[in-house]
């Protein structure tokens, strides 16, 4: 039998025997928990409460100074529950959900959680006033920044050069952009207005309409906040942000443009998500996350992640890096610009002004003995020869290309001016990817799938549902119908057949057919398995796969 937790707090040395007596008592007089006893009469402190909990329940003590919010959990799991049971969703792995709790023993709310998002579910124990806190910041925030941004914006007295209203102001666009999770922050002036948008899972959403007086104030904030000469409005500028906010610091990159309607401004949110470093959390099937880890783990060798701008292909470079990464290796990442900040990598950033071109900075980067380089993007030959040269010679480099399928990977490399021979015994990995938008668990709706529907999963050599979820849109999705986005991949594992095909230059088809042939499945079949699963639409896969 497990001890009971005052003679925990007893063997720590905490109280003694006469003590617990009294608070037992007591407990039994009031009905009050024996903890919360404790702590009001301030006999223990919350931390040793934490350590007696965790000692007799078996649950981790979380480190509250290095929390990572899943801001598409928030939107699942409704604020009444959580304030209820003063608990707080802190990640998804796989199919483990982890919450911060100061009750680990509370079976019905983890088995209403389980059942509410299908996961087993993990507790934390956290102190109580952090849980209500950030309950408090990440639920209820966003009502309030509307609130604030509607008065300041609605108040005619207070012109450009209000300057503590425009970092007010400025300061409430990005929090918005937290809670919201938005990747993407665009100020566009109007003839009249300035439009605020945020790219929400991949779509732009207009979100608030300001006075023109609005647009100067606001373009000269986040100048001066990016570290941008605010002296020359008529050329292109670009600078970077490291903003601290309440629910932690972002780090952001900054592009100012020049219209015929003044500048805009666009903010790119680099926020350090636990999806980096944890490729269980990606997408990935079963299968091609073993090819995945197989791969990323050989000490030498090309891998690519290929899609169009914004897919995600970053993220999974990074979460490659993080997997791999240790004391015992060399890490040198060359990029444009630096996205993650990991302080035990070496990384830079790319400075064609100054010189510093992806060509020579991988240059000088094989001089200091690596043994895993990222290069951000693949863009020139001067690049892709360096890049392949690196991994013949012993190294493992992970990099990026904007193709639209990974056979395409192989001619793009070829066009580009690379020696076959070399590249074929130097790939062996291509991913190719999209990110797909979830359903909003709180508001999708069944239908019937229509005959023409299922014709296209039959296709694709798979059983056609009987019903398929879709969009509704709801106050929890800002009325979208989606929340959150989750990659879906396409994986090439390069072995001796395919070798030989890219040595003796066969169509990018054949390629891909020896590919399905060896195991791959292609990334619609791969996009339209996750409408199988009910986690996303057969709309949104036409969306973002087919028409690609």
């Amino acid at each position: 039998m497990k001890k009971r937790i005052g003679d925990i707090i007893v063997d720590m040395g905490v109280i003694g025997n006469d003590q617990l007596k009294m608070a037992l008592y007591e407990s039994k007089k009031t009905g009050a928990m024996l903890g919360d006893i404790l702590l009001r009469l301030d006999w223990i402190s919350e931390e040793q409460m934490q350590m007696a909990i965790a000692v007799q329940s078996g649950a981790k003590i979380m480190d509250t100074s290095d929390v990572s919010i899943d801001f598409d959990l928030i939107s699942r799991i409704p604020e009444d529950f959580v304030a209820a049971n003063n608990i707080f969703p802190l990640a998804q792995e796989g199919r483990t959900l982890k919450i911060a709790t100061s009750n680990p023993f509370d079976v019905l709310v983890r088995d209403n959680l389980s059942r509410m998002t299908g996961c087993r579910v993990e507790s934390y124990i956290a102190p109580k006033d952090w849980i209500r806190n950030s309950i408090e910041l990440y639920y209820k925030t966003a009502a309030i920044i509307d609130e604030e941004i509607e008065k300041i914006t609605l108040s005619g007295v207070v012109d450009q050069f209000d300057y503590n209203q425009n970092i007010q102001l400025a300061d409430l666009i990005i929090e918005k952009g937290r809670v919201l999770n938005a990747s993407d922050i665009h100020i566009v002036g109007d003839t009249n207005l300035v439009r605020v948008y945020y790219r929400i899972d991949g779509v732009l959403h207009q979100k608030y309409l300001f006075p023109k007086r609005f647009q100067q104030g606001l373009v000269t904030r986040f100048k001066i906040m990016g570290d941008i000469d605010i002296s020359n409005p008529n050329i292109p500028h670009d600078g970077r942000i490291k903003y601290s906010g309440k629910g932690g610091d972002i780090n952001i990159r900054v592009s100012t443009f020049p219209t015929h309607l003044d500048e805009t401004v666009v903010m790119r949110l680099l926020i350090y998500s636990g999806v980096v470093g944890n490729p269980e959390r990606l997408g990935f099937e079963k299968e091609d996350l073993t090819k995945f880890i197989k791969s990323i783990r050989r000490p030498y060798g090309l891998m690519l992640a290929t899609g169009p701008t914004g897919s995600g292909k970053t993220t999974t470079l990074y979460s490659a890096l993080m997997t791999i990464n240790s004391p015992n290796v060399s890490v040198i990442t060359v990029e444009d610009p630096i996205e993650y900040v990991i302080p035990t990598i070496r990384q830079t950033a790319v400075n064609p002004k100054a010189g510093l071109t992806f060509g020579n900075a991988l240059r000088s980067a094989m001089r200091q003995d690596p043994d895993i380089i990222l290069v951000g993007e693949i863009r020139d030959q001067e690049t892709a020869e360096l890049a392949i040269r690196a991994s013949i010679t012993g190294h493992l480099v992970l990099s990026t290309l904007h193709t639209n399928d990974a056979a395409s990977a192989i001619n793009r490399l070829i066009d580009l001016g690379v020696n076959a021979s070399m590249l074929a015994s130097s790939i062996t990995m291509v991913a190719a990817q999209r990110l797909l938008r979830k359903l909003c668990p709180r508001c999708a709706v069944a239908a019937v799938t229509k005959p023409e529907e299922k014709e296209i999963f039959i296709n694709n050599g798979l059983e056609p549902p009987e019903e398929m979820l879709k969009a509704a849109g709801c106050d929890a999705c800002n009325k979208s119908g989606y929340s959150g986005r989750s990659a879906v991949y396409e994986i090439i594992i390069v072995n001796r057949e395919i070798q030989e095909m890219i040595f003796s230059g066969v169509p990018q088809s054949a390629i891909e057919d020896a590919a399905v042939k060896n195991g791959t499945s292609l990334l619609l079949k791969q996009a339209l398995k996750k409408v199988n699963y009910r986690m996303t639409s057969l709309e949104e896969v036409l969306r973002v796969v087919a028409y690609a």
